[in-house]
């Protein structure tokens, strides 16, 4: 891939790098010289994608860590500093993704409109009742 752009020399650590649009960040730093630190949850996927931007000819560190966990961000951290000595290049691209129960969870006994149709089935409205208008027709 040409870069336009030339990182040589730079470290850059990309938390959460591991996954989606941080891998791609995280790889696309590598392409263009720079030693990259991605990090995530799930040490295995640190792993892969440390190995991919050593495959790139760059250096990397594999430390797994968390978002939501201040220690853990420590620890990466002070390994990147003690690793490469300074971080150039920060990317903050994970994201914390929380669960909430939505009105239809919660009445679970009544059945969802959209739940009976099949895909690509158009919504048809339901059997709607007239009463009679008095006098008029």
């Amino acid at each position: 891939m040409a870069v336009s752009f030339d990182l040589t020399g730079r470290t850059a650590v990309v938390v959460g790098g591991t996954t989606g649009i941080g891998r791609a960040l995280a790889l696309g730093l590598a392409d263009a010289g720079a030693d990259v630190v991605a990090t995530g949850r799930r040490a295995n996927i640190v792993e892969e994608v440390a190995s991919a931007i050593e495959s790139r000819g760059r250096r990397t560190l594999r430390v797994a860590s968390d978002v939501a966990d201040a220690v853990s961000l420590q620890r990466l951290r002070d390994a990147c500093v003690a690793g490469f000595g300074q971080v150039d290049i920060v990317v903050a691209a994970a994201g914390v993704t929380r669960r909430v129960a939505t009105s239809a969870a919660l009445t679970s006994s009544s059945p969802s409109r959209s739940g009976s149709r099949r895909p690509g089935q158009r919504r048809t409205p339901g059997r709607r009742t007239c009463r009679p208008t008095r006098g008029r027709r």
